[in-house]
């Protein structure tokens, strides 16, 4: 069974402390701070681009880029559209896929300066698969994704965030080294970074 890799933990290390010595006010600025769980009014939507560290369960591990869209009605809750690209190396099997996924987010304190969330959803996979003996196939598979975030907000109109979540996928059909028709896990860990801009 395949663990997390050292790499996303230590990406999600990493931007964590980044984010709390960014947040973290100066002597001079602690008297003007509310701190970090003041509420920020921000917009309605907010797009931005993202780098993407995918770590499945066959195949190889990356970064990749893609871009999300969010919608907040609310202090406590928004939708996130998102694309991606990933590319995965299974023995002589390449996989490219493109996931459009859509996720609800929940924010339990509210959309405060230093705002954690959850967040799950589906995506729809479109995938094309080229492997031994002239394999070559476009599957539309279907998955079901679950997690968390942080999320820093900067103003009202700048923000980062990085998220964890992981994915259930429908298998790659594709073939082995002996050319015999072989099914692949595509199950994994997502972990994405990503700026924001908010309307």
């Amino acid at each position: 069974m395949k663990t997390v890799s050292p790499s996303i933990l230590m990406v999600v290390l990493g931007l964590t402390l980044a984010v709390g010595s960014m947040a973290a006010p100066t002597g001079a600025q602690a008297a003007d701070d509310k701190g970090l769980f003041e509420q920020i009014d921000i917009g309605l939507l907010s797009i931005g681009g993202r780098a993407t560290y995918v770590d499945p369960k066959d195949g190889s591990s990356r970064w990749f880029g893609g871009g999300q869209v969010r919608l907040h009605p609310s202090r406590y809750f928004a939708f996130e559209g998102s694309v991606d690209y990933r590319r995965n190396d299974i023995g002589d099997t390449r996989v490219h896929s493109y996931p459009v996924m859509v996720s609800a987010l929940i924010y339990p304190l509210g959309t405060t300066r230093l705002a954690p969330f959850l967040l799950g959803g589906g995506g729809w996979h479109y995938t094309t698969v080229k492997g031994p003996g002239g394999f070559d196939d476009t599957q539309n598979r279907f998955g079901a994704h679950a997690g968390g975030g942080l999320q820093f907000f900067f103003n009202k109109h700048v923000s980062i965030d990085s998220t964890y979540r992981y994915i259930w996928l429908e298998k790659i059909e594709s073939r082995d080294q002996n050319i015999v028709d072989k099914k692949f896990q595509d199950n994994g860990h997502m972990v994405t970074v990503g700026l924001n801009f908010h309307f």
